[in-house]
């Protein structure tokens, strides 16, 4: 088939040349209209560069999407003459493939049936294998471990048989075993039960004989204490009697002793007395004189000074009935 050269009318090295001049162009500020028409301006020549090769591209393709659908048609009409025979071919060939598939497919089912009919004979007999392990065997290989497996469980079965009679056996003895204790713990509980009774009932009389002295023992000594109360009463009342009236003589003795003291002191001081009372008699005196002033200010001042005389001659009186 005749290949022809795609030639479109744009070189690399124009295009390197766009690229190199093109790619270096941008915006710093979207206010600068400059660089805006400079960027706006490439990219229109890029643009029709663009569009001229689609247009050429579609151009060229033309004949060749003809050409395709020619060839499309034509192996399309030989592919119809083709199928029936390749059809009929492929039916007698698998007329042979689909028995041979069947063939397989039956002896892969009896096989896996046989293994599985092995498990499960062997299974009968407690012996469970896994199923590629089964798959192995010979027939004679088989029938060897179902023998063996028989023999191993009716041994088994035996002994389990063994030991559950010897356990029976061993559960009846217990159990006569555990009713002879049950009979002589009842016996010997009867009897405990009977000795616990006669030492409660002897119990209970000595403690009723105790219970009995100890109220004796109570009411006695009741008695004596209330007795001993009675006298210790009676011996306090006759104490504190006897204390009181103590008490009265030394206060009487002790008033006496002051009185006597005071008028000893009063006939002591006696003179000064009297010498006190003359100077507060003269005190007096001058309360009973009488200045005539004029002046308001001035008989203020008489006045306190009266007053003041007057609190001093009252103080000396109660001072002199004091000494």
């Amino acid at each position: 088939m005749e290949t022809n050269i795609v030639k479109y009318d744009i070189t690399d090295a124009a295009i390197s040349d766009m690229k190199s001049i093109y790619m270096n162009l941008i915006i710093t500020d979207l206010d600068d209209k400059e660089q805006f028409d400079s960027v706006h301006s490439a990219r229109m020549i890029v643009k029709g560069k663009r569009v001229e090769i689609e247009n050429r591209r579609k151009e060229l393709k033309a004949a060749a999407l003809a050409y395709g659908r020619e060839v499309d048609s034509k192996a399309k009409e030989i592919f119809g003459k083709l199928e029936p025979i390749e059809s009929h071919l492929e039916r007698e060939e698998r007329k042979v493939t689909d028995e041979q598939k069947r063939i397989k497919e039956e002896a892969d089912r009896k096989e896996k049936e046989k293994i599985g009919n092995r498990i499960a004979d062997l299974a009968k007999w407690g012996k469970h294998l896994p199923f590629f392990d089964v798959a192995g065997w010979t027939d004679g290989e088989f029938d060897s471990h179902l023998i063996i497996a028989k023999d191993d469980y009716e041994k088994e079965q035996k002994r389990l048989a063994e030991e559950e009679a010897a356990r029976k056996a061993e559960a009846e003895r217990l159990e006569a075993v555990r009713k002879e204790q049950e009979a002589e713990a009842a016996r010997l509980k009867a009897l405990n039960d009977k000795i616990i009774a006669e030492q409660k009932a002897a119990q209970d009389k000595i403690d009723a004989s105790r219970k009995a002295l100890e109220a004796e023992k109570d009411a006695e000594r009741d008695r004596v204490y209330r007795e001993g109360l009675a006298r210790t009463a009676k011996e306090k009342a006759e104490k504190d009697v006897r204390e009181r009236a103590e008490r009265e003589a030394i206060k009487k003795i002790e008033a006496e002793r002051k009185a006597k003291e005071e008028a000893e002191r009063q006939e002591a001081l006696k003179p000064d007395r009297e010498k006190l009372l003359l100077y507060a008699d003269k005190i007096s005196g001058l309360t009973a004189s009488n200045l005539s002033v004029v002046s308001d200010e001035a008989r203020a001042i008489f006045h306190a000074t009266l007053h003041n005389i007057m609190t001093i001659e009252k103080r000396l009186r109660q001072q002199i009935e004091e000494l």
